[in-house]
């Protein structure tokens, strides 16, 4: 009696495991084609777009060449068919047509072949000094590079590099100052198979970290997946994405750095980067079917979906969600980032291609 008890109870958790699995990956779930308008993929030899961050002026520094440490040799292979490279591209989107080019990075102390960009994030001061901070995923271990964007000779002119036991599975970065900054360590293992349990299971092992300029401070783990961050334009919260399981998180800021949880916003979508636009609200890429997005992670020529939210906000709090673009796969896939500038955006992906759309309709 005892040994059928238990039986039933293990059958019950292991159909629970199942079920539960079978909705985190979405299986049963579709997307539906529309856009804010004309869009057309922008030409260039980058293999993805995985993150940008917009200046006021139009200018826009997109990273390339994304390599997850937790790739597979399918991903290995492919971008060596391809001939990967990290790269950091400008785009304008006062000219448009202009399409991409990538910026030159010098100094003497960067490695450029050993150049896996992630996260991007820009500290724009008073006087026009435009720093900026890139998640580096190199041979070595995961790195944050600091440069200086020289916008008239196209460069950046790498700073610093910082490693440290606090920085281990980077996924992004957000500039508070010139020298100061949060970032979030996506996850734990950074084997394949066990990086894919972890998200499953699952384990929670992310966190965020702030640096002061002096000493890192942890600020928040638990999370399954800590990956964008974006600061609020007045600096008072503090933005994250969580794509498993689908929470959008705002936190309060201290004058000291330090952040307490403010709202938990379920999206119901894997959201990756966000962006600001003009009125401060969130623009989001995200991945909509979940096992489709983790195939293409596992190999880049399967297709995946893509969408582009908005949370509109209101004092760190979102206060309405609307689609601003859905693609089955066909156009883009596995879209990542979006950035909105005046009556334009740019999408970027994982690893596919960069879109740019004419936004003539949006909430």
């Amino acid at each position: 009696m005892i040994k059928k008890a238990i039986a039933a109870v293990v059958g019950i958790l292991i159909l629970q495991f199942i079920v539960k699995t079978l909705h985190t990956l979405e299986i049963l779930k579709y997307v539906y084609n529309h856009t804010p308008g004309p869009c057309r993929i922008v030409p260039g030899q980058g293999i993805g777009y995985e993150d940008m961050e917009t200046l006021p002026n139009g200018l826009t520094l997109i990273t390339s060449g994304l390599v997850m440490p937790s790739a597979s040799p399918t991903v290995h292979a492919y971008h060596k068919k391809h001939n990967r490279k990290g790269r950091i591209y400008l785009f304008d989107f006062n000219h448009p047509d202009k399409g991409i080019e990538e910026l030159t990075i010098v100094g003497d102390q960067f490695n450029q072949s050993d150049f896996g960009p992630h996260g991007i994030s820009l500290w724009k001061d008073n006087k026009d000094k435009v720093t900026v901070m890139v998640v580096n995923h190199g041979s070595k271990g995961d790195s944050l590079e600091k440069f200086l964007f020289i916008a008239k000779d196209k460069q950046l002119k790498h700073v610093q590099t910082y490693r440290d036991p606090n920085i281990h599975y980077l996924n992004d970065v957000a500039m508070d100052s010139e020298n100061s900054f949060y970032f979030t360590n996506y996850a734990y293992y950074k084997n394949g198979l066990l990086h894919l349990l972890e998200m499953v299971l699952p384990l929670a092992y992310g966190n965020i970290m702030y640096y002061d300029g002096k000493a890192y401070h942890k600020q928040y783990e638990g999370f399954v997946t800590t990956n964008g961050l974006m600061l609020s334009r007045d600096q008072k919260y503090l933005y994250m994405a969580e794509p498993v399981p689908k929470k959008f998180h705002t936190f309060k800021r201290q004058k000291n750095g330090t952040v307490k949880r403010y709202q938990e916003f379920d999206v119901k979508t894997g959201i990756d980067n966000p962006t600001l636009d003009k009125d401060g609200n969130v623009l989001l890429g995200a991945h909509p079917i979940a096992w489709q997005a983790l195939k293409h992670l596992d190999d880049p020529e399967s297709p995946a979906p893509s969408q582009v939210i908005k949370l509109h906000m209101k004092d760190g709090v979102v206060t309405k969600m609307t689609e601003v673009l859905s693609d089955d796969g066909q156009m883009l896939s596995a879209s990542t980032v979006a950035s909105l500038y005046k009556d334009a955006m740019l999408v970027g992906t994982v690893q596919h291609k960069l879109l740019y759309c004419e936004v003539r309709w949006m909430d």
